[in-house]
């Protein structure tokens, strides 16, 4: 019985010992990158804002994991992956982006021009319940995102500034 008793109490200190640490992480997590692009603002806006023009640059629809792609003006739709455009305006783009039996996830994109030059930048915003567990899971998102963003920026980059 002593044994049962100092496994569960050592149980429940360990739990609240990892709940302590959880709430240390922000409940609020945005994974950006930005690329530099020589293009009118104008054709980099065509290219975020019609979907179909994603299969020419975005790696995060045209992965080799994503199965029956669809890509349609305002939508992108696969068997485990939905995207939808959501509002346009000037200098901002916003989506909404969910997975099979996951939770909705904002994702959009600004535009700063400074000269000939526009600053894209893509950006997940993610809010995290207070879950330990979906707290220490956030702390990946950067490394599981963040490759594949920086080359999808830098296709969009290269089509962009092929274009004469």
């Amino acid at each position: 019985m002593r044994i049962v008793k100092l496994g569960l109490i050592s149980f429940v200190v360990l739990f609240l010992i990892v709940f302590g640490i959880s709430l240390l992480i922000p409940g609020y997590i945005r994974i950006s990158r930005a690329v530099n692009i020589t293009a009118p603002k104008d054709s980099i806006q065509h290219y975020l804002t019609d979907l179909r023009q994603w299969k020419q640059w975005n790696g995060l629809t045209t992965a080799a994991t994503v199965v029956n792609p669809a890509w349609s003006a305002n939508t992108f739709t696969s068997d485990g992956l939905q995207v939808a455009l959501k509002e346009v305006k000037t200098d901002t783009i916003t989506t909404n982006w969910k997975q099979e039996g996951g939770r909705e996830i904002a994702s959009g994109f600004t535009l700063h021009t400074i000269d000939n030059t526009t600053v894209v930048q893509w950006y997940f915003d993610f809010k995290l319940r207070w879950y330990p567990w979906e707290k220490f899971g956030s702390i990946i998102f950067d490394k599981q995102l963040g490759p594949p963003m920086e080359q999808s920026l830098g296709a969009l980059k290269k089509k962009l500034e092929s274009i004469p």
